[in-house]
């Protein structure tokens, strides 16, 4: 099922995305709508499934973790089943999808320091083949992507 936005749902979904703790009123100002319009959309917006949550960007540095690594994971057949079945002992890993291509799977984990991502590597070797590269910076932040 497909969902049309107008104009202030896309407004409220940027606005959202940039800082999702704005109340209804601050974000009702940015827009010219009222509080009580703006929170109507929200829930709506929320009720349909657009909006899923409400998250923290959290600074991983300021919590020991200062190093960002992308790790791509290569498995035979549908071993990767097995990994997906382990993801809850892998705290570190903060996002994990399924991907086309020569690897199956590309995990976001958080580290302390090298050693961290060294033993990382190596409990993960039991489930297939990963390749890591280091995060040095972060260029884009998720917004609101809305097609022309």
């Amino acid at each position: 099922m497909k969902i049309v936005l107008d104009e202030f749902d896309h407004k409220i979904l940027r606005l959202l995305t940039e800082n999702s703790r704005l109340s209804y009123a601050e974000i009702g100002r940015k827009i010219s709508l009222s509080q009580s319009a703006t929170k109507e959309r929200v829930q709506n917006l929320t009720d349909t499934g657009v909006i899923k949550s409400f998250t923290a960007d959290i600074d991983y540095g300021l919590l020991g973790y200062s190093l960002k690594v992308i790790i791509h994971l290569k498995f035979k057949n549908d071993e990767f089943k097995i990994f997906i079945d382990h993801l809850k002992h892998f705290p570190e890993i903060i996002s994990c999808k399924r991907i086309t291509g020569e690897y199956c799977l590309i995990a976001e984990c958080v580290l302390k320091d090298s050693a961290h991502l060294e033993h990382i590597i190596d409990r993960l070797l039991k489930f297939g083949i990963p390749s890591t590269s280091v995060q040095l910076s972060e260029i884009k932040a998720n917004h609101f992507f809305r097609a022309q």
